[in-house]
């Protein structure tokens, strides 16, 4: 499994590559994430107000974005990946 993160305006995007199988239990652990924000030692999830989800071929298209009056930090959603996504490498 890969991912990338790029940064449009106040979103994140993440790309995850080669999920296949993977994709829905993945899925499954960000939503829960997102909602307890204790899960990932970043805390960032706290600030995702939305999450727009998109399958491409073989992978999954993630827009976040923050919640009203903050910002997304890009190496808090980086360090929630990397905890999310165990051994994935980035692209």
């Amino acid at each position: 499994m890969k991912y990338s993160i790029t940064s449009q305006r106040q979103a994140c995007i993440v790309r995850i590559d080669e999920i296949a199988a993977q994709k829905e239990p993945l899925l499954e652990a960000i939503r829960r994430c997102r909602q307890s924000a204790w899960a990932c030692p970043s805390g960032e999830c706290r600030n995702i107000g939305n999450i727009e989800e998109r399958a491409e071929g073989g992978s999954v298209i993630l827009t976040f974005t923050p919640r009203p009056g903050v910002e997304l930090e890009r190496s808090g959603i980086e360090e929630c990946l990397r905890y999310m996504l165990g051994q994935a490498t980035k692209v």
